[in-house]
């Protein structure tokens, strides 16, 4: 240190107290900092897994409807053609299984959506109304 009273600054690694004050109080700001996020991810986490998960799941359940459809429709139209085959009797039974397969399908569209709707109906009547927007 100076005898004139210019730089203060301690030598040799040393942190002034003021510094020392300085970084504690930045690492207290960024630990509350810290701690608001793993509480708001935590609150996420837990909304996202009392909703049945997030948008992806619900992909994911688009699919298997769209797959079940379609599932439906190809394996009656491939029976349908190879009864043709086997038979000879031109379109007619394709057509029938196909119509089958899409009626088959369907069903199982609707069994697998009130199935879903059955495992979210407590999250639903749990949920908070929403208020009406028309001011009457």
């Amino acid at each position: 240190m100076s005898a004139d009273g210019k730089g203060q600054r301690p030598e040799g690694g040393e942190i002034s107290p003021e510094d020392r004050e300085a970084i504690r109080q930045r690492s207290a700001e960024i630990g509350q900092k810290l701690d608001a996020l793993q509480a708001r991810k935590a609150e996420r986490a837990k909304v996202g897994s009392a909703t049945g998960g997030s948008q992806q799941s619900a992909y994911g359940t688009a699919f298997k409807f769209a797959a079940e459809l379609v599932v439906g429709v190809v394996v009656g139209g491939g029976l349908g053609w190879a009864l043709d085959r086997q038979f000879g009797t031109a379109p007619w039974l394709m057509i029938l299984l196909v119509v089958i397969g899409f009626a088959a399908g369907l069903l199982n569209v609707v069994r697998a959506a009130q199935r879903a709707q059955a495992e979210n109906e407590p999250l639903q009547k749990a949920a908070p109304s929403v208020k009406d927007d028309d001011g009457e």
